[in-house]
């Protein structure tokens, strides 16, 4: 009797020590997510968390990149609980530590420290257009941007430039189409500077080598760029035939009695130029039916495509071409031919 109830101790000994230490290994095994969850003896580091259209489907995962949290799944299922299955993050900037607890990182990113704006930039946007979508977004002022296009900015591509005292949008043509994502309170300057850079990872090495080859500047085949971009209606399958067409007029203007490049979208935007004010000598050296060869520069910002057909024409022996209004282009070698297909379409 008395061994019977010694051994009964000793196994309640025993299963006392194995439950402690069960729950000595539970804590060492989840005591980083326990840490981690209510923020003890983490380490003071500060970040500037951003969020965007690109990973505000991802955040959890991303602040576990960023060191901010340890476990992707529990933060997840927290911000579930607190805020509910259909909660979304707001894009913006947001300061935040990896020492917060879960309950601080979530109250955090309820609002951001800093907006940020996603602005979208459309193929075929001259500077005046632009600088309206940058205000009307809340990037910056319209007045404030026109103003950046005649500040000084480091890029050596900009040296083509050769006649800035002709041009009311010194930049007009090299503001890179994009959607770009700008901080709150970002400055103008700063992001024609970003626009800027965009355009700069198109002007590459193998870029500026076509264009040596072919002796043409990186401002020529900018120009004729958002030309073909204009006249092309933005279709990328008609802008090497587009390109080709005039080009044959540029380099030869008496072999279809086409001594200048007759682009209508050059007149329109020298009719913006003179609706501005800006003097007869200004608007004119950009309407291609009043000035010979190319105009004073670009008319728009080109995309990728139409800077890549104005280095890459198609080879033909076309003059002239139309569209009709089911976007449908047709090309001819003479303008007999051409007004015949006019008057065939009705257009």
């Amino acid at each position: 009797m008395y061994k019977s109830k010694k051994k009964s101790k000793k196994s309640k000994i025993i299963i006392l020590i194995v439950i402690l230490l069960a729950l000595l290994a539970a804590f060492f095994i989840y005591r980083p997510y326990l840490f981690d969850k209510y923020g003890i003896a983490q380490k003071d580091k500060a970040i500037a968390f951003k969020i965007n259209d690109d990973n505000k489907n991802d955040v959890p995962f991303c602040l576990h990149q960023e060191g901010i949290i340890t476990s992707v799944n529990l933060f997840k299922n927290y911000m579930e609980q607190v805020n509910g299955s259909t909660f979304e993050y707001q894009s913006g900037i947001y300061n935040l530590n990896a020492n917060m607890s879960y309950k601080e990182l979530a109250q955090k990113l309820q609002h951001p420290d800093k907006t940020n704006l996603s602005v979208t930039i459309p193929e075929g946007k001259n500077a005046y257009q632009i600088a309206k979508i940058m205000e009307e977004s809340g990037a910056c002022s319209a007045k404030d941007f026109i103003a950046a296009l005649s500040d000084d900015y480091d890029f050596d591509f900009l040296s083509s430039i050769d006649n800035a005292d002709m041009r009311p949008y010194l930049l007009e043509g090299y503001l890179f189409p994009a959607t770009y994502e700008i901080d709150e309170g970002t400055s103008a300057h700063d992001i024609v500077n970003m626009m800027l850079q965009a355009m700069g990872l198109r002007l590459d090495e193998s870029f500026r080598a076509q264009c040596e080859q072919k002796n043409l500047s990186i401002d020529d085949v900018l120009t004729m760029a958002s030309i073909i971009e204009k006249e092309s209606g933005g279709t990328p399958a008609e802008m090497s035939k587009v390109s080709a067409v005039f080009w044959n007029r540029l380099h030869h203007p008496q072999a279809q009695n086409t001594p200048t490049l007759g682009s209508d979208p050059t007149v329109h935007y020298a009719d913006l130029l003179e609706s501005q004010g800006h003097s007869e000598s200004i608007w004119k050296a950009y309407s291609t039916y009043s000035c010979t060869g190319l105009p004073t520069g670009p008319i728009c910002s080109p995309s990728e495509s139409a800077m890549q057909a104005a280095l890459n024409p198609d080879s033909h022996e076309y003059y002239f071409f139309f569209s009709d209004k089911f976007e449908k282009f047709y090309y001819f070698e003479t303008y007999e031919q051409f007004l015949q297909g006019r008057k065939e379409k009705g257009v």
